[in-house]
């Protein structure tokens, strides 16, 4: 997508802007005529709307309402052509205004310019951006997946930024949806969501906590890249403050929406951050952690567990703790009891029963398998049995 301000610079022998509405971050993926007096049924996010004065609504509350539809369907500006042969061929002052009280950018098309000209100047750039965007795309998408990344990996991404990323450090947060969006509203969505990513983004740039950054679509969400040198790394926990910031600022209707974040790694190391990443992203969506994002170096022991899991012959704990497992209540009981930092009061208010409840249950744990949850090494054993049931539970799901 292009930035609707590069547009309107390079368009300005054609157009010209009528109200006082920033253009830039304002994202631009294709051009359309309107040819109707309503946006319904065809109007989608990211759009430049041409039309005529001719076709626009001759009743100013009618004209009102078809901005608002544009504006509701995320459009990304209206252009009209006034006709000469027209004395009222001006756009109405009253109509001027009502679109900077929405903040959509509003153009007239200048007197003897086609919209063959325009639209074909316009193209040009998207086709332009979108083969740029293409190839940045694929050398992202070779880096989070390679583990053997070297320093010529990133000339070209390099290149559109005008950085040595090699040379920094780099993180990477997963954002996914609760569900993949249905094709009528894609494109909505996706181009809601990258724009409240880049937004995100550029703010934390301008606050010069990140040198640049990237944003990678994928069916669910998208991945956003971040590079910043060692004077911009910061150390727990405010490292975790934009993350918490990004997660609680998205919005989505109708969907739930998780995050996932890596530790911070060698630009080299970039596939590592991914592989992060998604971990946290599968932890969040199978324990529906939503609103707050899920660090790595706060799973990172599962990560352990996970891969010991995989080893032969490595059990840590009695086999009679996989079979007490099996029962929900007493998952659940002890799930509760280490997100309550192992508090037995806690426990019991969290899950509405008796503290006697919930000691009976956990003395169930040392009848059973010899584990006992009031000493140090027992507890973590039963927290590693806790884990390894949970991974499987992602797994599956």
């Amino acid at each position: 997508m292009i930035d609707l301000q590069k547009i309107a610079n390079k368009e300005q022998k054609y157009i010209v802007q009528v109200n006082q509405v920033p253009l830039a971050n304002r994202k631009v993926n294709a051009i359309t005529i309107m040819d109707s007096g309503t946006a319904d049924g065809w109007a989608q996010a990211g759009q430049i709307v041409i039309t005529s004065s001719r076709m626009m609504p001759e009743k100013i509350e009618t004209a009102k309402t078809l901005i608002h539809q544009l504006v509701e369907k995320q459009a990304s500006c209206l252009m009209i052509k006034p006709y000469a042969d027209n004395e009222e061929s001006d756009i109405p002052q009253t109509l001027i205004d009502y679109c900077t009280h929405l903040a959509f950018p509003l153009f007239q098309i200048r007197e003897n310019t086609t919209y063959i000209q325009i639209m074909n100047d316009i193209n040009a750039i998207l086709f332009e951006g979108r083969r740029i965007n293409k190839m940045a795309d694929l050398d992202l998408d070779y880096l989070l997946k390679t583990n053997s990344a070297s320093d010529k990996d990133f000339d070209f991404i390099s290149s559109l930024k005008n950085v040595d990323l090699y040379s920094l450090k780099v993180r990477v947060a997963r954002i996914s949806l609760s569900e993949i969006p249905k094709p009528s509203e894609r494109i909505a969505v996706q181009f809601n969501l990258m724009n409240q990513i880049r937004a995100f983004f550029d703010r934390v740039q301008q606050e010069k906590r990140i040198k640049t950054y990237f944003i990678v679509e994928s069916a669910d969400g998208a991945t956003a890249i971040s590079f910043f040198d060692h004077e911009q790394m910061e150390l727990p926990p405010d490292d975790r403050i934009p993350f918490k910031r990004l997660i609680s600022n998205v919005r989505i209707p109708r969907f739930t929406v998780y995050e996932g974040v890596s530790n911070a790694h060698p630009a080299k190391k970039i596939h590592r951050s991914y592989i992060e990443a998604s971990f946290g992203i599968n932890i969040a969506k199978t324990l529906d952690w939503s609103r707050r994002p899920i660090f790595y170096r706060d799973v990172s022991l599962w990560d352990l567990v996970k891969k010991l899991s995989r080893v032969q012959d490595s059990r840590l704990y009695p086999e009679e703790m996989d079979q007490l497992l099996e029962n929900h209540e007493m998952f659940e009981t002890i799930r509760e009891f280490f997100r309550q930092n192992e508090s037995v009061k806690k426990t019991s208010q969290a899950l509405i029963t008796h503290p006697n409840t919930v000691r009976y249950r956990l003395e169930m744990i040392y009848k059973r398998t010899g584990l006992d949850y009031r000493l140090t090494n027992d507890k973590f054993l039963i927290y590693i049995a806790f884990i390894k049931k949970l991974l499987a539970k992602v797994n599956n799901e």
